[in-house]
């Protein structure tokens, strides 16, 4: 275990945040399922992921397009520039209604420093609490799983992990994401990560061969892949963890398997697993 890093400070921190659930985000983000949306329908999948928006100043965006860290920030002021969404484990109490105001408070659960076959590693564990404005009731409660990796050493884009699902999946579907589609979410949530646009610092500074999938825009495409395999049943709970990482122009083939109440999922490239996931239905 790396003991270079004291992250001790920093777990308990607290950010706090508000926002409107603007019915033009998701609507923008239907567009970008390939689908329609109006006010009266429910939230397009994973609606959350774009609220509470980053808005730091341009002056303060680092290199990659990631904000600057600094020592009073809700994550680590950490050398690992390296910065990856890993998973998350979400449960939804309630849903979200267009117009509402919301209110989120964030807490760094966890920071654990280890070393791996490629460096030092950072893990980080945030908890969200979302809730319908200050003191409303709990609508989504989330936890966020960071990692932190030092800078890409070598010539050769880092290999992908060949791993293969742990079940067979009894529906599924497949679809190639472009560069498009990648800078339309990029957009959605203001994520300016150059990996997911800039196809020469990915290759050249993060040893990616192509530009990089969001890990959420996953998610996003493998929750709206079980609405259509359980015809808009209900889902009151939803988990993923990404193995490894997916590219522009691939293949993905999203695949979920039913039973009762409870699903397992899973996202593959032609490399092999790349997103793992489960998710609770509701009874109905």
């Amino acid at each position: 275990m790396s003991e270079q890093y004291d992250l001790t400070p920093f777990i308990g921190r607290e950010q706090s945040a508000h926002d409107i659930v603007d019915p033009e985000r998701l609507i923008r983000l239907a567009a970008l399922l390939d689908r329609s949306w109006t006010p009266s329908d429910a939230i397009p999948p994973l609606g959350h992921f774009l609220l509470f928006r980053p808005d730091e100043r341009q002056s303060n965006i680092g290199p990659d397009g990631h904000p600057v860290r600094g020592p009073d920030d809700l994550l680590p002021d950490i050398p690992l520039p390296r910065r990856m969404w890993a998973g998350s484990r979400i449960r939804f109490e309630r849903a979200l209604e267009p117009g509402m105001p919301v209110f989120r408070k964030s807490r760094l659960e966890k920071a654990v420093a280890k070393r791996g076959k490629g460096g030092d590693l950072v893990f980080c564990t945030v908890a969200h609490e979302i809730r319908a404005g200050e003191g409303g009731p709990l609508l989504i409660a989330e936890e966020q799983d960071i990692v932190y990796r030092g800078a890409h050493t070598g010539a050769e884009p880092a290999k992908r992990p060949s791993i293969d699902p742990d079940f067979t999946a009894q529906e599924v579907h497949s679809r190639v994401v472009g560069p498009v589609e990648l800078f339309r979410y990029s957009a959605l949530t203001f994520n300016a990560h150059r990996i997911h646009y800039d196809r020469d610092y990915a290759r050249d500074e993060e040893g990616y061969p192509a530009l990089v999938v969001h890990g959420p825009f996953l998610a996003t495409l493998l929750f709206d892949h079980l609405q259509n395999v359980t015809r808009g049943r209900r889902i009151s709970a939803f988990a993923f963890r990404a193995t490894s990482p997916s590219f522009d122009g691939e293949e993905l083939v999203f695949g979920a398997t039913v039973q009762g109440d409870e699903a397992k999922l899973s996202v593959t490239n032609p490399s092999g697993l790349a997103l793992t996931g489960t998710a609770r239905l509701a009874d109905g």
